[in-house]
């Protein structure tokens, strides 16, 4: 064969090899990108799926988080109201001892009353004695009065103050309870 003739065959083999291998390039490229298209796809829905979860989990820690300030609430309310059960119980007792107070300077206003009937003019000395007794007793009581009314009206107010705190916190728990 003639040099011209076998350098077209070459040429020839090599022009088809090269359409083949460019066909098998482009092939072996359509694979590749529709492989990389079906990895991003897969990567694609896995990240959505990872989203979903985080927002799942993300909405489950918020829920539990409130659970648990309920929960802490709660307490606050059950300690409270026995704190407030209690004030109640020193107020009552405060204002009983307050009426007794009551009827001892009624008493002595009647023990001041029958002095001047008991006391014959010749005994002045012995009614002025028993008269500033009686005083410095109602004054005593008057005092013990006067601070028993202070007790009374701290213990109102810390009463007041406390169902208000506890207001706020059971409006707190219906709202939350509502979730």
């Amino acid at each position: 064969m003639k040099p011209g003739k076998l350098s077209g065959i070459f040429f020839a083999i090599l022009a088809i090899c090269l359409c083949l291998n460019s066909n098998a390039i482009a092939a072996s490229r359509d694979m590749d990108d529709v492989l990389i298209a079906k990895e991003l796809k897969a990567l694609s829905a896995s990240i959505n799926s990872l989203a979903k979860q985080l927002e799942t989990q993300t909405g489950s820690a918020r829920k539990d988080n409130t659970l648990r300030k309920l929960d802490i609430a709660i307490a606050y309310l059950n300690f409270r109201s026995r704190r407030i059960e209690m004030f109640e119980r020193d107020l009552q007792s405060a204002r009983t001892n307050r009426n007794r107070l009551d009827d001892v300077m009624e008493q002595f206003q009647r023990e001041d009353d029958s002095l001047s009937q008991t006391f014959d003019p010749n005994q002045r000395d012995s009614m002025q004695r028993a008269r500033e007794e009686l005083s410095f007793r109602t004054q005593t009581v008057k005092a013990r009065l006067s601070r028993m009314d202070e007790e009374i009206i701290l213990l109102e107010n810390r009463i007041m103050e406390m169902q208000s705190q506890i207001d706020s916190v059971e409006s707190f728990v219906e709202k939350n309870l509502e979730f």
